[in-house]
């Protein structure tokens, strides 16, 4: 009998999936593994904590695993991927697959067919495979130039529109909640945090937009559309290339998401959709988000057949919320 690891290894939180050839056999989660974030030391007690509770679901010791495949963000950066792999390689048995975050929740998806993952968390990215196999990226060139559609975006274009506003002399409901976020009471002030250096995590004033628009707030219901329709004109790009890879125009072609902007707000995963399908027919668009852990997963049980994402690629990984 032969064991398969897969994991997920987020900002915030990492996720593992233990398997056979088959049946999953235990899936745990607990804080992150990932350097970038978290001390060396606060990392490694997070994976011990993780492989312990996998072995005590399972009873299968990790001595026992033939593959792993994890996914991670910053694989570029050579410390990242030479800590993941030596912690792994003293905890786990068997061969150690290292790729980014993007491309097991592509394989979370789609299993290794064509399609387009589409990520908006803190960041954002989209993700293609064509029918002969190959993979591209599509926007995600990260906060200062792109990430469209991210929480990060959405926060920034917040304090944008609230700052036209008060250009115009309108007050909003927008307004009072990010001052009220940031624990501030005057536009200028505003002004001096949203300036600073290092700047503000503008992606914690997403939830903030959300309630707004949910209490009807017209500013905040148009950024996060702005928001869909950014990403979807991304997302239309690439479902083109895979179209046009197919052997025929009327091939279809399907379209998945994952990160927290699009699991959990819902104006701008409807406005991505609505301005796909403005452009593309044929288009499948699956209704619940992707599950990462689980492409790492096929990645493990498949990894003979798999080439893996080049780490000299020069795009960049995306971060999720």
């Amino acid at each position: 009998m032969s064991y398969y690891l897969g994991i997920d290894a987020g900002g915030t939180k990492t996720t593992c999936v233990l398997a056979d050839e088959t049946t999953v056999l235990a899936r745990t989660t607990a804080g992150s593994i990932k350097i970038m974030r978290v001390s060396e030391q606060e990392a490694e007690t997070n994976l011990t904590l993780l492989l312990k509770e996998l072995t005590s679901q399972s009873g299968v010791g990790m001595d026992s695993v033939a593959c792993t495949c994890i996914g991670l963000a910053g694989i570029t950066v050579a410390r990242v991927e030479q800590w993941t792999r030596s912690e792994l390689q003293r905890k786990i048995s068997g061969k150690i697959l290292i790729c980014g975050d993007e491309e097991i929740a592509l394989d979370g998806a789609f299993s290794g067919e064509p399609g387009v993952l589409v990520m908006a968390g803190t960041g954002s990215n989209v993700i293609g495979r064509k029918m002969d196999g190959s993979v591209f990226h599509i926007g995600g060139w990260g906060p200062a130039v792109s990430d469209e559609g991210s929480g990060h975006w959405i926060g920034l274009q917040a304090v944008r529109a609230v700052l036209h506003a008060f250009d115009r002399g309108d007050v909003t409901l927008l307004q009072a909640a990010v001052l009220k976020q940031w624990q501030i009471t005057t536009i200028p002030e505003m002004v001096a945090v949203a300036n600073q250096v290092p700047g503000p995590d503008f992606s914690q004033l997403a939830p903030v937009v959300v309630e707004c628009a949910n209490e009807g707030d017209a500013m905040a219901c148009a950024v996060l559309e702005d928001a869909g329709r950014d990403l979807g004109r991304f997302v239309t790009l690439a479902l083109k290339k895979v179209q046009d890879s197919a052997p025929t125009p009327e091939a279809r072609v399907r379209l998945a998401f994952t990160g927290s902007v699009l699991g959990k707000i819902p104006q701008v995963r409807h406005a991505l959709v609505a301005t796909v399908q403005r452009s593309l027919r044929n288009i499948e668009v699956r209704s619940e988000p992707v599950d990462s852990a689980m492409g790492a997963l096929w990645r493990a049980r498949n990894s003979k057949e798999l080439s893996l994402y080049a780490a000299s690629s020069p795009h960049p990984s995306a971060s999720f919320i």
